[in-house]
């Protein structure tokens, strides 16, 4: 097994580990429940952390999580828009209106 990413945030692990799988590399998220241990010990040891089960798909699964955040961070945010319905401002990563459900326009 190899230690393939790690992060503060689980939900970011855990994406990434959809991501893996979904391209047939088996994984296993190993201190998912480990935030209620700071404080007691370094930070850095309760991150949540990304294995591969099999050593050989390390240099492929590293490729695959580089690309998708190197693609993330290139992507600029989604503007605002105001919802046709309503006339609420919701934030551009939203495709229906938080306030009364109504689909973005086109």
């Amino acid at each position: 097994m190899r230690l393939v990413f790690e992060n503060i945030d689980f939900t970011v692990v855990g994406h990434m580990q959809t991501l893996l799988e979904a391209e047939g590399i088996r994984t296993e998220l190993r201190n998912a429940g480990a935030a209620g241990l700071a404080g007691e010990v370094p930070y850095t040891q309760v991150y949540p952390e990304l294995w591969v089960l099999d050593w050989m798909d390390e240099p492929r699964a590293l490729a695959i999580i580089r690309d998708y955040r190197e693609k993330d961070a290139a992507t600029p945010p989604a503007e605002g828009w105001k919802c046709p319905s309503c006339g609420e401002t919701v934030d551009g990563v939203f495709s229906e209106c938080w306030n009364c459900g109504a689909a973005m326009p086109a």
